[in-house]
């Protein structure tokens, strides 16, 4: 036997261990009390960070609080543009940034379409204007002859806003779920409270994307579309509706999705639209996305699957594998809570915005409150945001409808 002496295998030279029986929480107190600032800085960047130690991982939440309850940590905080130093408890520090660790995890896990249908956006505004400059071209000439001048062009701006919703939900650690040691218990919660918040903005997404509630049959707010501040509805079936960019409208009627007839159709009133010169787009179709409900991807998947058109020998179905348009399909389920035929196409980005007025924001507070004495609540934490989303025009996304009624607002 060799009797080289064995190098430590932990992270950390101070007798601090990862794994069963999981991190000693003497040892971490011992290193906090030394050091609080660069003892934490060092649990955050070479345990939780690498994912050597993970919410699951606590074996006892019970001495963990004991140990780590009363021992202050100095951290630095924004409050109101500035930052501060203040001092909180080790205890709810490293549950809370166990729990942040978790649930950008779950985030990565959790699959949403949202983000491919908009451009985020930050703004700490309550209402946010958005300028779109318009060229106005009222020469009309068509080249300019040698010693002429060259004509002036001027520009115009269409502004409109978007507007915000603040949300978000708190959870707390109990001291029974502390004393009984329910770490499983605990997990499920902020897995819960990650997938509420990922739920809540997807939907929200979604429903200003089709602008469920400004277009219903019955208009109401929200409206996603707001020229100079006033709520409008973005589809229309009318000539012209919502503006003269969108010469027959941004609402395909009778045009549920069976067949390419369907898609041509919707491809081509999107084709129709106008820039703010009021001439057509290049719109290259492989920027473009067709939205449908869960109900209606397997037709949208048939479509563009098949190479051949169906009923008609011979004929190269321009919609599939092998043909010249080949859209982006995104679907989704939550889609079929708002409509199960209503579908859409366009580029969405181009013309929607989410806006961050909040991003996700996350707090904890340690049990040495009145929420303690009130209720014996071990730790809390809360998880809330503030976004909207909002069209900054009109012309590059249409809605088609299996008959003429608009869905109906959820």
């Amino acid at each position: 036997m060799s009797n080289e002496k064995k190098k430590s295998r932990g992270p950390w030279g101070t007798g601090i261990r990862v794994g069963p029986p999981g991190l000693d929480m003497a040892g971490v107190a011992a290193l906090l009390v030394q050091n609080p600032a660069a003892g934490f800085r060092r649990i955050q960047e070479e345990l939780i960070d690498t994912g050597k130690f993970r919410l699951q991982d606590i074996r006892d939440l019970r001495q963990m609080f004991n140990r780590l309850a009363d021992i202050q940590v100095p951290v630095q905080m924004p409050v109101f543009g500035e930052v501060r130093t203040i001092d909180s408890s080790a205890f709810p520090l490293l549950v809370g940034n166990l729990m942040v660790k978790a649930m950008n995890e779950r985030h990565d896990e959790i699959e949403t379409i949202g983000q491919e249908l908009v451009q985020e956006l930050d703004d700490p505004k309550k209402i946010t204007v958005v300028a779109n400059i318009t060229n106005l071209d009222t020469a009309g000439k068509k080249g300019v002859p040698e010693g002429e001048d060259y004509p002036m062009i001027s520009a115009g701006e269409e502004k409109t806003e978007i507007r915000h919703r603040r949300d978000g939900r708190r959870i707390a650690l109990t001291m029974e779920m502390i004393e009984e040691n329910d770490v499983a218990g605990f997990v499920e919660l902020v897995n819960a409270l990650e997938d509420f918040s990922r739920d809540i903005v997807e939907e929200q997404t979604l429903q200003r994307v089709t602008d469920n509630a400004g277009s219903a049959a019955a208009a109401a707010e929200p409206y996603v579309y707001r020229p100079d501040g006033a709520g409008a509805a973005l589809f229309s079936a009318t000539a012209n509706t919502p503006g003269t960019r969108a010469p027959n409208g941004t609402r395909l009627t009778n045009t549920a999705l069976v067949d390419i007839t369907d898609m041509e159709a919707a491809r081509s009133r999107l084709f129709s639209m106008l820039n703010n010169r009021l001439k057509r787009f290049n719109v290259p179709m492989s920027e473009v996305i067709v939205l449908v409900p869960d109900a209606l991807r397997p037709t949208l998947a048939t479509i563009q699957s098949s190479q051949w058109v169906p009923g008609v020998l011979g004929e190269n179905n321009i919609w599939g594998p092998a043909g010249d348009y080949r859209p982006r399909m995104l679907s989704s389920p939550k889609l079929d809570d708002i409509s199960t035929t209503a579908w859409y196409m366009g580029r969405p980005q181009k013309q929607f915005r989410r806006k961050w007025k909040t991003r996700m924001e996350y707090v904890t507070l340690t049990g040495n409150t009145q929420r303690f004495l009130e209720a014996r609540i071990g730790f809390q934490a809360r998880l809330g945001w503030d976004v909207e989303v909002g069209a900054i025009t009109y012309e590059h996304w249409i809605q088609c409808l299996s008959g003429v009624t608009a869905p109906t607002a959820v």
